[in-house]
């Protein structure tokens, strides 16, 4: 993912927030400079159109703890465009992410997800991530409504 990739993955994320079953989050962050602070900036992958190079979805991961006892755990976020859903995009995003933690060194991926979030669990369980608990009522929506996230974590090969 590069600076240039910025307004779709924007406009995906946004898809995502709309959704109500993605994020905690209400908005997108400004710029591509302000979303890259909170991430880990390799791996930060784009899934690409072959002919046309137009962005499907996108994976990143982002630093589980400043403490350096956890420098090898990190947080898992993968959006995919809603026109792509159901083609693979996520599991080739989410396969190359966990391909290119293990080279970074991470050892330990861990993703909180909505449990109405149905494809997203799919996702990370038909990658090898498993299931270790649910946070109940953990956080709070814009509109104030609770919500329950179910944390799944996947250790690397090494």
């Amino acid at each position: 993912m590069t600076p240039a990739d910025w307004s779709a993955v924007a406009r995906i994320y946004e898809a995502g927030i709309a959704g109500g079953n993605a994020t905690f989050e209400p908005d997108v962050p400004a710029s591509f400079e302000e979303w890259i602070r909170g991430k880990v900036q390799d791996p930060c992958l784009a899934a690409r159109e072959e002919a046309s190079g137009e962005v499907l979805g996108w994976a990143a991961l982002g630093p589980y703890s400043a403490r350096a006892v956890y420098r090898g755990v990190a947080e898992v976020s993968i959006y995919v465009d809603p026109a792509q859903a159901r083609r693979g995009v996520g599991h080739a995003l989410l396969t190359a992410l966990i391909e290119r933690s293990e080279v970074a060194g991470f050892w330990m991926l861990i993703a909180g997800i909505f449990p109405e979030n149905e494809a997203s669990i799919a996702l990370h369980e038909a990658c090898g991530f498993k299931p270790v608990g649910t946070y109940e009522r953990i956080g709070q929506m814009p509109g104030g409504t609770w919500r329950d996230v179910q944390m799944f974590q996947r250790r690397a090969k090494f």
